[in-house]
């Protein structure tokens, strides 16, 4: 077999060396992230998306950050497959025996929790005890609450996510429950349930962005989103009965309000209609008695001055009015001794 000569074998390993070299000085930072160069362990620069040269034989390492990625922290349940048909890792899927082993042992591990099978625990068991240790919470009123809320983040600052905090993912686990603890704790159950929701999701992102910073994580707090709220499983039927009858409550009462609505207005109307008809007509009769009155105040001014002309006047008026009713008519003669009754007058004969 034939030997290389020395200073070929030289050039081979300095080829060797060099390619080596060189790939281990190129790197490439993706787009949605940013390159960390740490330069004998220590912090030394910042590369943004490209290609790039570093120091080789471990001289500069790089880490890779992703800073444009939305990232998320599910507390109380996990989501095992997003899409349209989602399947999630919750309490009442444990229970109703939904759940592979893998996902359980999945959650437990990650959850840092020692194997349960060597304290006698199952795997069920185990992974029902860490999310509820995540959702049940306690009210200001003394009443027990299931809450579940993810939180969505990004790394804002590289240099502080990597140096700053030695387990960035738990920090924002504990900082989040930390402060969605207080939040449930400072109200009541109501709050928590109904009208409270929307503003425990606005303090809730504000309060842990707030306490992330004061660590100095260098993480964005993208949004805080409560998924449910709800009283604990065991009295849950009953709450729930207890929601119903308020709100049938109030359906009720609404209907009063309406009816009532509804009738006094009306009835209040028809009594001013009457009311206004009433003091019409006591109008018209005044009215009418006063014009009466003036009348007959001037029609006996006249009679003063000329009584026997207004007397035989009014006569004649009445007598017209009177005597078309009478159907026979008789002429009879007052006075001497001739007076009696003289002819009936046919007043209806055409003749």
């Amino acid at each position: 077999m034939p030997r290389w000569p020395r200073s070929a074998v030289l050039a081979l390993i300095v080829v060797f060396l060099a390619v080596l070299t060189l790939v281990g000085s190129v790197y490439t930072v993706d787009p949605d992230s940013n390159g960390v160069i740490r330069q004998f362990g220590r912090y030394n620069r910042t590369a943004p998306p490209g290609i790039h040269m570093k120091l080789p034989w471990g001289i500069e390492i790089v880490t890779i950050v992703p800073v444009q990625k939305i990232q998320k922290e599910e507390f109380g349940f996990r989501t095992l497959k997003a899409g349209v048909n989602s399947q999630y890792l919750g309490s009442s899927e444990i229970d109703s025996g939904q759940v592979d082993q893998e996902d359980l042992w999945k959650l437990i591990v990650e959850s840092g929790e020692r194997d349960p099978r060597r304290a006698g625990r199952s795997l069920s068991q185990a992974g029902r005890d860490i999310l509820q240790r995540e959702y049940i919470m306690l009210t200001g009123d003394l009443n027990l609450i299931d809450v579940e809320w993810i939180v969505q983040y990004k790394v804002g600052d590289v240099k502080k996510f990597l140096f700053n905090v030695k387990e960035p993912k738990q920090t924002i686990r504990d900082a989040s429950q930390a402060v969605m603890r207080q939040l449930i704790g400072n109200g009541s159950v109501d709050e928590a349930l109904t009208i409270g929701r929307v503003e425990n999701e606005i303090a809730a992102k504000e309060g842990l962005q707030t306490l992330l910073d004061e660590y100095q994580t260098g993480i964005f707090v993208v949004t805080v989103k409560l998924q449910s709220s709800n009283p604990p499983q065991q009295v849950r039927s009953a709450f729930n009965a207890v929601n119903m009858a308020i709100q049938q409550k109030e359906q009720r009462v609404n209907e009063a309000k309406k009816a009532y609505n509804e009738t006094i207005p009306k009835t209040r109307g028809e009594a001013q209609k009457e009311i206004e008809t009433a003091k019409g007509y006591a109008a018209e009769r005044v009215n009418k008695a006063q014009g009466d009155v003036a009348k007959f105040e001037r029609v006996y001014a006249e009679y003063s001055k000329a009584p026997e002309i207004t007397k035989k006047r009014m006569y004649l008026e009445t007598m017209s009015l009177v005597l078309p009713q009478i159907t026979e008519k008789w002429i009879i003669e007052q006075g001497g001794a001739d007076g009696g009754i003289l002819m009936k007058l046919n007043l209806d004969s055409n003749q």
